[in-house]
């Protein structure tokens, strides 16, 4: 797959024949592989926001100690 710079979607990835090969050689259904991508997505925000509230705290944790 070619992205060329546009934004990746689940629609685009689930297009290309390449990933629906593998998709189907593993039994990944597209329930499985949006479930999946939701909570990497999910997880990853999780830790973008810690990581603001981390530096607005000055870098230290929740508690303020180091």
């Amino acid at each position: 797959m070619c992205n060329s710079g546009a934004a990746l979607t689940f629609e685009s990835l689930l297009s290309d024949p390449l990933t629906r090969l593998m998709m189907d050689a593993d039994g990944v259904t597209v329930d499985d592989f949006v479930a999946v991508m939701q909570v990497a997505r999910d997880a990853m925000a999780a830790r973008e926001r810690l990581a603001f509230i981390q530096a607005a705290a000055g870098g230290y944790g929740i508690s303020g100690h180091a």
